[in-house]
């Protein structure tokens, strides 16, 4: 599970980066964009009616786009933890957005960071849920892990 995980996150990690700096006809600019008053961007989806697509892309794409990301406790163990994980998704969610400031592709939005994190966050819980539940034989996982250790540790 480990290894089919460590692949797909690292592809779908590319294809984000490129959807972020390449897609929707997204060129280099000249001029770049920062918004940097918290909610503002958020509010405008919720308050002026603007069409149901950029909602969609907007909120619900920030959110539940890297929600994959709060199963990386699969991969690295110390992300097991809601601390470690929220610091270094929230470090380098806000690399990447300033990158998009700096590239002039796309624009540095404060909102994007808290409701990618908020998409990290829901699929952390999710994944301590399926681990709770032992979804997918996921336990096995986490068990494997341990022996390995103690093993290499003898």
């Amino acid at each position: 599970m480990k290894r089919y995980f460590s692949i797909f996150i690292f592809l779908y990690t590319l294809v984000l980066f490129y959807m972020m700096f390449y897609a929707s006809g997204r060129e280099p600019s000249n001029i770049s964009y920062l918004q940097i008053k918290p909610f503002i961007t958020i509010q405008h989806f919720f308050k002026d009616h603007t069409d149901s697509q950029a909602f969609l892309v907007n909120i619900f794409g920030n959110v539940f786009l890297f929600s994959p990301f709060g199963w990386l406790g699969l991969v690295i163990k110390r992300f097991n933890r809601f601390p470690s994980i929220t610091l270094f998704f929230v470090v380098a969610i806000s690399f990447i957005e300033t990158a998009q400031y700096f590239t002039g592709r796309g624009v540095a939005d404060i909102d994007d960071i808290f409701l990618n994190t908020l998409g990290m966050s829901i699929g952390f819980l999710l994944f301590k849920y399926a681990t709770w539940k032992n979804i997918a034989d996921i336990q096995f996982h986490f068990d494997l892990l341990d022996r390995k250790r103690r093993v290499s540790i003898s």
